[in-house]
């Protein structure tokens, strides 16, 4: 049976590793860092902000929104769907599926996707929320659905990938790496690239298959275990990968961040860095918060780094988002923070609510979107 530890948890600990101390004896989580005073250059406009459900409380679910042509979609960890109007943030409907749900949503205008604790996959009807089918899956889903090219794509915690015809639920193939017995909880979701899928996985490797039959194209280990300790060995791929133009970037916990060529996964160039929370590309950098929760930002091409904000440790900062020439973080706190792209100066920053901030943000159409750990999902302009 894998150990699951809560991220947050796990980040304080490795921190204060020590080979003769009493590793689990207390917790020396950092405080997180004050906020920073500065001059704003700009003003978030709060277009709508509305409660969707019960968010993912203490439980560390990012629970990402979807977004399709007309709508967001939510989900809460006991079991509650909700679809959004974009413009006017209306209800359209919610749903409760009566199942303690652990990843999702993804959505196309046809279906929406959410995997659970017991290994089950549920699609909706995008237009109402009723279940157009149900297939299940080796073990809890954590990892959020992916779905693309009428295929659903489910990764498990057991390192199990599996696709399904998003028409009917019915399952197209399966591919499995092993993982080691010790684990973030948490994990990457798969990315669809034109034919094939991008998929990184809890043993540190990245792995691209066909996406019509699941066969293997290649795989790259992004980092190497290392330590005396089991906690110390753990480089899970959390971050979802990216991929931009002809190349993929990846990061591991306690490992790298890797620039790979797409067509044949050779690395580029490598950092050490660990992160588990995501990172954003735009047509010069690479920006990723790694688990002190400082934003990095490296030149996409050849891997040097250009900034780096250290003002936000330990304010448990989210994965990023791109606005123009903004990159947006959340935090625990209930803080968007905006930062410049070209040197990471503070530029606005917000307040969604108390309950804090664990899904990155979205950008769409140049309106940004947040949901919190409580439910409340909220639309900004700049």
């Amino acid at each position: 049976m894998k150990i699951m530890i809560r991220k947050l948890i796990i980040t304080a600990l490795t921190a204060s590793l020590c080979a003769c101390g009493s590793f689990f004896d207390k917790d020396n989580t950092l405080p997180p860092a004050p906020l920073v005073k500065f001059k704003p250059e700009a003003k978030p406009h709060a277009l709508w902000n509305k409660t969707t459900g019960w968010g993912s409380g203490d439980d560390f679910y990012t629970y990402v929104p979807a977004i399709t042509d007309t709508s967001i979609y939510t989900a809460s960890k006991n079991g509650y769907v909700t679809a959004t109007s974009k413009t006017t943030g209306k209800t359209l409907w919610r749903v409760n599926t009566n199942t303690p749900i652990s990843a999702g949503p993804a959505a196309t205008n046809q279906v929406v996707i959410i995997g659970t604790r017991e290994g089950d996959i549920l699609a909706l009807q995008a237009a109402n929320g009723t279940v157009a089918w149900k297939a299940h899956t080796s073990s809890e889903i954590l990892a959020a659905p992916v779905v693309g090219h009428n295929i659903v794509l489910i990764k498990a915690i057991d390192g199990k990938l599996s696709a399904f015809s998003a028409t009917d639920g019915h399952l197209l193939w399966q591919y499995q790496q092993t993982e080691p017995n010790l684990i973030l909880r948490g994990a990457s979701a798969p990315q669809i690239s034109n034919e094939s899928v991008i998929a990184g996985f809890a043993n540190g490797n990245l792995a691209k298959l066909s996406l019509r039959n699941g066969g293997l194209l290649w795989s790259q280990p992004i980092a190497i275990p290392d330590g005396i300790f089991a906690v110390q060995r753990m480089i899970d791929i959390d971050a979802d990968p990216v991929v931009a133009g002809n190349r993929v970037y990846v990061a591991t916990y306690q490992g790298q961040i890797a620039a790979l060529e797409l067509s044949t996964g050779q690395v580029v160039w490598t950092h050490d860095l660990s992160s588990f929370t995501g990172m954003a590309v735009d047509s010069e950098r690479v920006y990723i918060t790694d688990a002190k929760s400082d934003l990095w930002a490296f030149n996409k091409h050849n891997g040097k780094l250009e900034w780096k904000q250290t003002e936000l440790e330990a304010r448990n900062l989210s994965g990023p988002a791109l606005l123009g020439n903004n990159v947006i973080v959340g935090d625990a706190e209930g803080y968007l923070h905006w930062l410049n792209t070209n040197d990471g100066h503070f530029v606005a920053r917000t307040r969604v609510d108390l309950s804090g901030i664990y899904a990155s943000p979205i950008v769409d159409n140049n309106i940004i979107y947040v949901v919190t750990k409580e439910g409340q999902l909220a639309a900004y302009s700049l």
